[in-house]
């Protein structure tokens, strides 16, 4: 079935070239620029160069598998080429100097037939059984790398409106990163090194692939409802209330005092920079967004690795060296990093630099430090106080200690069996950080407020709706469900191919967590009986049951940006669903992931009407 498979997406190739040759011929150049056939010198090379690839096409298909190597890197290479240009050709620029969009308005049909054509021959070729030479991930990232790198140098020369402060060092630390990666693990030095230096690759990639999105879409300085840097300033002051705010939306006025309503941690975090920096307006927002983002790739990264090689672990495997990884543990993990940072809402959350978004990306941070605790062994008070600090964040995220428990009770005992006093003394000393973290949170209301359980939502500055919803009902209730159940699970986003607007069109209220994310349907091949995956799976489902409950869908979002309040024991879960092994399938949506991610946040800042 896979060979009858890959010889039918073999055609698809030779198919396109005719389509894009018909394309390029339907429109003919000006008679005074024909040179033969009523085709310009121009359009006649493209239509002679589509029948070449075509026919090449043609020759791949009759005896490609006898050169699998040329064909895996020349697919690869030709098709990121075609789609960043395509990509780049998207940005708003009247700059007529600007050589992306004119080789992609001249030559689209060739470059669309290119891009297509080679994910055909690649899917081809993994369907029909042949491996991937060595090295083949490394110098494809490095290629992809390189040429957005020659691609957007030239964009940022010519046009007046793209701002890439820093594009050229973040491309260059990236590479070099890369390289020490697989110098690190072409060598025999031990494993910790190499997760080191694996992790140190990917939160440079996290942060570089975040924070030049930012730029291409205009978010390059603090924007507007920001915040935390004057939360900070105000600290310093010796102040609750911010001194000077400039915009009031989403801040709870008391007494004739502006407030941000949050729990502080955020706020505090930023102390020492604007201590150093002796401002609020010196520090930029956007760049704290993306060095958190940077920092939830590195650790995402960690995280999986060590439930790999961490005996006692849950997906532990021996190896026969010190040196060694699992068989597929590096694959499986670089995948499902690359899926939670580029592919739910953690990319466009790490672009905004504004309060709600910088909250959500720090929860990710202290849950992940939280997990990685309990998995390298560490005192419960470790995992205690970074799940208290992420409730300092946000403090429905409390479930996820469930999942804590689960991995600690999976490393000490086999299912169904439990050293109760030992799991006692486990509870406390990891619960008395999250109440600690409660008592404060009670206490700050308490000093902002006069009033230990106002946390500043019912009398919000913000959208009607909200604040209507939540004087009525309450910050919980099972009125909502319907209402969150309807983004969460159901929601879809509106494609309109008319062209007057930009053709994906979600509502800014989101869309559903299978679309903005598919591969989380592999959590449901991981039931199993042992102590992590009870664990796991309550902490995602109480997390649900939570949000469906409360009152704010999550306003103004691309995907449902609340997947990430669960994204640590969600990941695991999809580790444990692939079942050692990334699937194509797998691999396709992950990228069909991503993509999606791009597109809407595209939209988001550009698109929208």
């Amino acid at each position: 079935m896979k060979k009858f498979a890959s010889d039918i997406l073999m055609i698809f190739p030779i198919i396109g070239g005719i389509c894009a040759v018909a394309v390029i011929l339907a429109a003919p150049s000006e008679q005074k620029n024909a040179l033969l056939f009523g085709l310009s010198g121009f359009r006649l090379c493209m239509v002679m160069f589509t029948i070449g690839f075509t026919v090449f096409a043609f020759l791949v298909y009759r005896k490609g598998r006898k050169m699998k190597t040329f064909l895996y890197y020349f697919c690869a290479l030709s098709g990121v080429t075609a789609a960043e240009i395509l990509l780049f050709s998207r940005f708003p620029t009247d700059d007529s100097r600007n050589l992306i969009p004119i080789i992609a308005d001249r030559a689209g049909p060739l470059l669309w037939c290119v891009l297509l054509s080679s994910l055909f021959w690649y899917l081809s070729l993994r369907l029909s059984g042949t491996n991937s030479p060595r090295y083949f991930g490394f110098t494809m990232a490095f290629a992809a790398i390189l040429i957005y790198w020659l691609i957007s140098e030239h964009m940022a020369k010519i046009c007046w409106n793209v701002r890439l402060d820093g594009n050229t060092t973040i491309c260059v630390l990236v590479m070099i990163s890369l390289v020490l990666w697989q110098l690190a693990l072409d060598s025999s030095i031990h494993r910790g090194w190499k997760t080191a230096a694996g992790c140190l690759f990917f939160v440079l990639l996290g942060f570089g692939v975040t924070r030049i999105t930012g730029m291409w879409m205009g978010r390059v300085e603090t924007p507007p409802k920001a915040y935390w840097n004057e939360l900070a300033e105000s600290f310093l002051n010796g102040r609750l209330d911010l001194m000077h705010p400039t915009v009031f939306h989403d801040l709870t006025q008391y007494k004739g005092k502006w407030y941000v309503p949050n729990p502080p941690l955020p706020g505090i975090l930023l102390i020492p920079w604007v201590a150093i920096l002796e401002s609020a307006e010196a520090v930029n927002t956007c760049v704290y967004s993306a060095v958190i983002a940077g920092l939830n790739a590195g650790l995402f990264y960690l995280m999986i690795l060590l439930a790999f090689t961490r005996e006692g672990s849950p997906f532990y495997s021996p190896v026969s060296d010190e040196a060694s990884f699992p068989p597929n543990s590096l694959n499986i993990a670089a995948w499902v990093t690359i899926l939670f940072v580029f592919g739910t809402d953690h990319l466009w959350l790490g672009t905004t630099g504004q309060m709600w978004f910088i909250s959500q990306l720090l929860v990710v941070t202290f849950t992940l430090f939280a997990v990685i605790c309990v998995l390298c062994g560490f005192s419960p008070v470790c995992a205690g106080i970074s799940l208290a600090f992420g409730m300092l964040c946000r403090p429905n995220i409390f479930p996820i200690w469930l999942c804590l428990l689960g991995l600690w009770l999976y490393q000490e005992r086999p299912f169904p069996s439990v050293n109760r006093r030992k799991t006692i003394r486990w509870c406390l000393l990891s619960g008395i950080p999250v109440v600690i973290s409660v008592l404060l949170q009670l206490l700050y209301n308490k000093l902002r407020f006069d009033s230990w359980l106002d946390f500043g939502y019912v009398t919000i500055n913000g959208a009607d709706w909200i604040l209507e919803a939540v004087q009525k009902y309450g910050m919980f209730h099972p009125h909502f469900i319907r209402i969150n159940a309807d983004v969460m699970l159901f929601g879809l986003p509106e494609l309109d191919f008319s062209g007057t607007r930009f053709f994906f069109q979600p509502h800014v209220a989101g869309y559903s967590i299978f679309l903005m994310t598919p591969p989380i349907i592999f959590i449901f091949r991981a039931f199993r009986k042992n102590w992590f995956s009870i664990g796991a799976w309550a902490s995602v489902l109480l997390s649900i049951a939570l949000l469906l409950l409360y009152h704010n869908t999550g306003a103004e979002q691309i995907g449902y940006r609340y997947l990430l309040d669960f994204s640590a024991p969600l990941s695991l879960l999809i580790v444990d669903g692939v079942r050692g092994k990334t699937e194509l399938l797998f691999k396709i949506l992950t990228i069909f992931a991503i993509v999606l991610s791009f597109t809407a946040i595209y939209w988001w800042y550009l698109g929208r009407v």
